[in-house]
C-alpha cells in the first residue's frame, strides 16, 4: 500500500520526524555510498601521488644540491691543477731550471763535487726529471741552498738528502765542511722528454 500526502498528514508530529529521518538517513546513504565514499577514494589516491610526487622533488632537490657541490669541487679542482700546471716547466725551460738550481748552491758559497741528470721517469701526464747533487760547504749554506730552491718559480724536490763530514779543514771560527748528498726532483709536462734537454748546465 503506497503512502500518500493525506495518510502523512494525519500522523503524528513523532511519526513525521521519524520520516524525515529516515528520509535524511537514505539521502545520506545514497550520497555516501555514490558520491562522497568515491570522492575519499580519489582524495586517498591523489594524497598518495601528492606525497610520492613530493618525495620525488625532494630527492631530485637533494641531486640538484649534490651536483652544485660537485661542480663547485670540480671548479676548485680545475683551480688547483690549472695553477699546478703553470708550476710544471716545459721541455724548453728544464736547462734554465737546472742551471737556477746550480746558480742558487754558488751564490751561497757551495761547491759542486756532483752535478747529474738522471733519466727522466714518466708518469700520468709529466716526467720526473731526477738531478742527483753532492756538494760541500757548510751546514747553513746547505740549509740557505736548499731554501733558495724551494723558492723557485717551478716545483721543485729535494730529496734522499745525506749530510757526512767533509775531508777539508776549515779555518778555526769557521763552521765545518760538510759533504751533502741529494736528489732534486723537477717536473715537466709529458710530451716529448728530450735527453739533451735535461743535461747538466755547462757539460756540452
Amino acid at each position: 500500500m503506497a503512502l500518500t500526502l493525506d495518510d502523512i498528514k494525519k500522523m503524528s508530529p513523532m511519526r513525521k520526524a521519524l520520516i524525515i529521518c529516515l528520509v535524511f538517513l537514505l539521502l545520506g546513504y545514497f550520497y555516501y555510498s555514490y558520491f562522497f565514499q568515491d570522492m575519499l577514494e580519489k582524495k586517498g589516491k591523489l594524497a598518495g601521488d601528492l606525497s610520492g610526487l613530493q618525495q620525488e622533488i625532494a630527492e631530485k632537490q637533494l641531486v640538484v644540491k649534490k651536483i652544485e657541490q660537485f661542480r663547485k669541487e670540480l671548479a676548485i679542482l680545475e683551480e688547483s691543477l690549472r695553477v699546478a700546471l703553470t708550476r710544471l716547466p716545459e721541455q724548453k725551460e728544464i736547462p734554465g731550471l737546472l742551471g737556477s738550481v746550480s746558480e742558487a748552491g754558488r751564490k751561497v758559497d757551495l761547491e759542486f763535487l756532483l752535478f747529474e741528470p738522471m733519466e727522466p721517469v714518466p708518469k700520468e701526464f709529466y716526467a720526473e726529471i731526477p738531478v742527483k747533487i753532492e756538494v760541500t760547504g757548510s751546514y747553513h749554506n746547505v740549509a740557505f741552498f736548499f731554501e733558495k730552491v724551494a723558492k723557485l718559480p717551478r716545483i721543485m724536490n729535494i730529496t734522499d738528502i745525506s749530510i757526512k763530514r767533509g775531508g777539508e779543514t776549515r779555518e778555526r771560527g769557521e763552521s765545518p765542511s760538510l759533504v751533502t748528498s741529494c736528489l732534486v726532483k723537477t717536473y715537466m709536462f709529458l710530451e716529448k722528454v728530450d735527453e739533451e734537454s735535461v743535461a747538466a748546465p755547462g757539460s756540452k
